[in-house]
């Protein structure tokens, strides 16, 4: 049971991935397979148990969970790779081809995660949630500031996000949706191909294809319903995009 203090048993502690963030390598004592354990703070614990539930392809598999006194210990799949935010510090922005290429991938994971009965919405996409595999897997990490969607009710009560990334409905104006994430996308295709936006949101930038651009500029409207209305009709755009960039 994910509840239960009896799974998380099973596995010790063998070294530390992250301290500030509470990310530690953990291994199974009878399989020996290796795993990572989060420690939160901040989480939605419905997003969580939904997860458990319902693997997401491409989402970290969480193997085991325990909640005491607001603080949630999650066991979940080791990933092994670099985030794009780590590929971007050594090697500099990527060619407009390779970021189309992760990024649909990307949507593909979205698609699945706002299908469900229950959507849910990621909230924070950007090159440090992102691992890409030594395979060329992109693997989306982090739902820390995850949350369920059950219709346009109201407003986020809090930012939980990434300043830049997040959308102006997550700072409270209304409820996060499906187009939150196509919003942080868009401004994610801006970092990974090395031309951050601009305090008018404006895509314009030489190094951008015209194509790419109004991609973009749609992906980052003001009101999500101007928005792509699904990150499959994202990835769309984006594959015929991608054909003309080869």
């Amino acid at each position: 049971m994910f509840d239960s203090k009896l799974p998380v048993s099973y596995y010790k502690e063998i070294g530390v991935l992250n301290k500030e963030h509470d990310l530690y390598i953990f291994q199974h004592i009878e399989t020996g397979k290796i795993y990572i354990k989060k420690l939160m703070t901040v989480y939605n614990l419905a997003v969580y148990e939904q997860l458990f539930k319902h693997p997401i392809k491409n989402v970290p598999r969480i193997y085991a969970m325990y909640e005491n006194n607001g603080l949630l210990t999650v066991i979940e799949e080791y990933t092994s790779g670099d985030t794009l935010q780590e590929i971007l510090d050594i090697h500099g922005p990527l060619s407009e081809a390779e970021a189309i290429s992760y990024t649909m991938q990307l949507c593909d994971i979205l698609s699945e995660m706002h299908s469900l009965k229950t959507p849910i919405i990621h909230r924070d996409i950007k090159p440090s949630n992102i691992i890409l595999t030594e395979d060329g897997r992109v693997i989306l990490i982090d739902l820390n500031a995850a949350r369920l969607y059950t219709g346009p009710k109201g407003g986020d009560t809090r930012l939980i996000g990434t300043v830049g990334y997040a959308a102006p409905e997550q700072f409270g104006f209304r409820s996060s949706s499906p187009q939150t994430d196509i919003y942080a996308t868009g401004v994610l295709l801006t970092e990974l191909i090395g031309c951050p936006l601009e305090n008018d949101k404006s895509s314009s930038n030489h190094r951008i294809s015209h194509k790419l651009g109004k991609i973009i500029d749609r992906c980052l409207r003001m009101e999500p319903s101007k928005r792509y209305n699904s990150a499959y009709a994202l990835k769309t755009a984006l594959n015929n995009c991608f054909k003309l960039s080869l």
